[in-house]
């Protein structure tokens, strides 16, 4: 092996967490723009189709499906018609049945906007128009 030209070892796979019963591949999308929930849910179909999308047009829809649901993954837009993306992150925060569900805030604010998100609990900020490469990691990151 010769590491000065560039020959390295390869990596061994890193071995999956034990899991005790059915893994969770729920990606809950609040999202009140069509065009948006159409994106996401062809990116999702088409290059992750293991992840079990729901779509909730409101907070208050999308509050409620997250406690029914219980899903490994929020999307959450940060202009909703009844909430801003703070609010529903401090109510998500506030429940019990919601407070450990990581939420991926996408908006088309400004990255301001998104450092005091994550300083309130959102897990990531995606800023619109997004890089699918980095979508598609997160959601790698959450869904197996």
């Amino acid at each position: 092996m010769n590491t000065a030209r560039g020959v390295h070892p390869p990596e061994a796979p890193l071995p999956r967490p034990a899991t005790a019963g059915p893994v969770n591949r729920k990606v809950l999308h609040i999202e009140d723009h069509e065009i948006t929930r159409r994106l996401i849910e062809r990116l999702l179909s088409k290059l992750r189709p293991q992840a079990e999308l729901h779509v909730a047009a409101n907070a208050r829809e999308g509050i409620k499906a997250a406690v029914d649901e219980q899903p490994a993954l929020i999307l959450l837009d940060n202009r909703l018609p009844d909430a801003t993306g703070g609010e529903v992150l401090r109510q998500l925060a506030a429940t019990e049945a919601t407070a450990g569900i990581p939420v991926v805030v996408i908006s088309g604010d400004s990255v301001r906007i998104g450092d005091e998100l994550l300083a309130i609990g959102a897990a990531e900020f995606l800023v619109k128009p997004f890089d699918i490469h980095h979508f598609l990691a997160i959601i790698d990151r959450y869904i197996p």
